[in-house]
């Protein structure tokens, strides 16, 4: 490439990203393709800005295309861990396991998380009142709905695992939602077992990072009008 390729390329992708949400998908693969074959031309002070701006255009896509990109992360510890944090709900079994590996050798604290009630949430989990469970479920852990339910939906159990963990609450509560909340088809106890798979400090800094990024919508709006 010839010196003015990098300021070329940089161009190319903000002129996508002016573009919006129709090409968010494109943005978001040719952003994952610079990062992961990053260019022996290009200077490693140009790497966070991409970072930032793949970080931002993920949380914009669709999960089809935020599935195909977790799926690449893999073997690739090159890349910093708040972002492939963003990705571990979307990401394989495989990638997975590597993201809580990362994350549970990371150094420094997870930070402070406020657990909830658990006798209050199971119960709330038990009452076929409550029509909508994934919010009352978020609001406890002071997460978005969204991800609430992908959380609650994640066949594997061990994304609830990561959260019951992660906000210190105990195997039995974890158990308990797990059977009344979880999206268990079948061999229910393999999906129960994830609970002792779960590094704890991995559990605390993937929860802090859900909090940080995907907070409760009323809290989003309170920090942006500071």
């Amino acid at each position: 490439m010839g010196p003015q390729a990098p300021k070329k390329r940089l161009s190319h992708l903000l002129e996508l990203a002016a573009q919006g949400p129709q090409m968010r998908a494109t943005l978001v693969g040719e952003l994952a393709d610079l990062l992961l074959d990053w260019p022996s031309d290009w200077s490693e002070a140009m790497r966070p800005p991409v970072v930032a701006l793949l970080e931002k255009t993920a949380c914009e896509t669709d999960d089809d295309t935020r599935a195909k990109l977790a799926a690449r992360l893999g073997g690739h510890g090159e890349l910093p861990l708040d972002l492939i944090n963003e990705f571990y709900l979307s990401a394989p079994a495989r990638v997975r396991r590597e993201i809580l590996m990362r994350n549970e050798l990371a150094g420094g604290e997870a930070g402070d998380t406020v657990a909830p009630n658990a006798a209050v949430l199971v119960a709330a989990a038990r009452d076929a009142r409550v029509r909508d469970f994934a919010e009352r479920f978020g609001s406890a852990f002071g997460i978005a709905p969204r991800t609430a339910e992908t959380i609650l939906s994640d066949e594997s159990g061990e994304a609830l695992a990561v959260l019951c963990k992660g906000a210190h609450l105990d195997r039995a509560a974890f158990s308990a939602l797990a059977l009344l909340k979880g999206a268990y088809a079948d061999d229910t106890q393999a999906r129960l077992a994830a609970f002792d798979t779960v590094p704890q400090h991995a559990a605390e800094r993937l929860t802090r990072t859900w909090l940080i990024h995907h907070p409760l919508p009323e809290q989003r709006q309170t920090e942006a009008a500071e």
